[in-house]
């Protein structure tokens, strides 16, 4: 699903089902915490801090009453600080919904937790509650802006990596060493 295509009611949350992506094509993320809410304002402030970057969400998201949808997406734009007079940001989409809804997205994860002998990965890939995932490319924009958007996504739920095509896990400080060698400073 490509954010143009995307359809969000009054409250920018996406309308009608939203399945998990292929983890052929995308970042995938287990989270230990059950919800979908997309905090712009941390989210932002994480960029900035930890990435170097400046996000904005396509689309705002509203949570009347404090309620959260099942499931989301949306599109996220993303820039280096670095760029910003001479880019213009990414558009990255991504998605999150109940991690027991995508199955084959969990046994990658444990069989990327279990390449790497565990190291705790396992257990965090067993106590996950919600997947986040992040499409693999963003068309016409920063090849590294998807890897981005995960390890920004990484550091606000503390959620391990499974980067497209499955592998190890890895996580926020694995997801930097990667942008910082791909020259994202």
């Amino acid at each position: 699903m490509l954010g143009s295509m995307l359809e969000l009611d009054a409250n920018g949350w996406a309308v009608g089902i939203v399945d998990p992506m292929p983890v052929e094509h995308a970042w995938s993320l287990v989270s230990p915490e059950p919800s979908s809410r997309v905090d712009a304002g941390r989210w932002a402030h994480q960029a900035r801090t930890f990435f170097g970057a400046i996000v904005e969400l396509q689309d705002p998201k509203s949570y009347p009453s404090a309620t959260l949808p099942l499931a989301d997406a949306g599109v996220l734009e993303i820039r280096r600080i670095a760029t910003i007079d001479t880019e213009p940001p990414s558009r990255v989409f991504f998605s999150t919904l109940p991690l027991d809804r995508a199955p084959a997205v969990r046994a990658a994860a444990m069989r990327g937790a279990e390449a790497i002998g565990g190291a705790g990965f396992d257990v965090l890939v067993q106590r996950g509650q919600r997947l986040w995932q992040v499409q693999d490319a963003a068309p016409g924009g920063d090849p590294r802006a998807p890897l981005a958007v995960a390890a920004l996504i990484a550091s606000v739920f503390l959620a391990p990596i499974l980067p497209p095509g499955g592998g190890t896990l890895f996580g926020v400080k694995g997801a930097r060493e990667r942008l910082e060698r791909l020259g994202w400073r």
